[in-house]
């Protein structure tokens, strides 16, 4: 995957991200993307590969940003 459609991917997921905020919780939505992106990391990586990612993200907890906007409540 290149950087493009690194973008573009992030581009559709915040526009799909903010839609599902006009109507749900903004830590529901959070609860099930995390869900999924974890699911797909365990079904696209080794178990090894899996354990890095997850022990990377939470190595990497501070470096965490908030969003500018009024649109995730």
């Amino acid at each position: 995957m290149n950087d493009k459609t690194t973008v573009e991917l992030y581009g559709k997921y915040m526009k799909f991200t903010e839609e599902l905020s006009e109507k749900y919780d903004a830590l529901a939505i959070a609860g099930v993307m995390t869900a999924q992106a974890l699911s797909i990391y365990r079904t696209a990586m080794s178990e090894s590969e899996y354990n890095q990612m997850v022990d990377s993200i939470s190595d990497s907890r501070d470096l965490v940003q908030t969003f500018d906007g009024p649109y995730i409540q």
